[in-house]
């Protein structure tokens, strides 16, 4: 019972502490983090009927109109994203690099990746690595849409080869 009362007495006290308002004349600043996205190190479910898609656009001002990206979640020391990657048909995106690797696993649709100048065709299962400053890029073949989980292993970069 007397560790019941102690205990009590400290939450109490901790939230009187915490409810003291700023001395007079100072201002209280409030700062809007995002928040952090789920760690792809810890117990992580997700499901593409539950994905939040925004245009893949927004990442970088290049990247085609087309394709959208739903986060799944990050590694919180190298700060590698996974995501969903949703394209329409007939959709392009253009040769370019990463500086991080990026493992990409088809889960619909039919395509064709082109890594270092070799075509791969891709369907649902199939998994492509393109290696640190690897030249891809890849095209989505058919009447259905592609869709994709996609790792990389530090920041997303996107660096375009020019077209010859």
């Amino acid at each position: 019972m007397r560790l019941h009362i102690i205990a009590l007495a400290l939450v109490v006290g901790h939230g009187a502490f915490a409810q003291k308002t700023a001395p007079s004349g100072e201002k209280t600043v409030k700062l809007k983090v995002p928040p952090l996205p789920p760690s792809t190190e810890d117990y992580l479910v997700a499901q593409l009927a539950d994905a939040r898609w925004m245009a893949a656009e927004k990442l970088d001002a290049k990247v085609p109109a087309g394709a959208e990206v739903a986060l799944i979640g990050a590694d919180p020391m190298s700060t590698g994203t996974t995501t969903y990657v949703r394209t329409k048909p007939g959709y392009h995106l253009p040769l370019h690099w990463h500086t991080h690797h990026e493992y990409a696993t088809m889960i619909a649709g039919k395509g064709t990746y082109v890594v270092d100048g070799k075509k791969i065709a891709s369907v649902p299962g199939t998994f492509v690595i393109a290696p640190s400053r690897a030249k891809h890029e890849f095209t989505c073949d058919g009447a259905a849409e592609c869709v994709f989980i996609i790792r990389r292993s530090g920041p997303t970069d996107y660096n375009w080869v020019a077209a010859k």
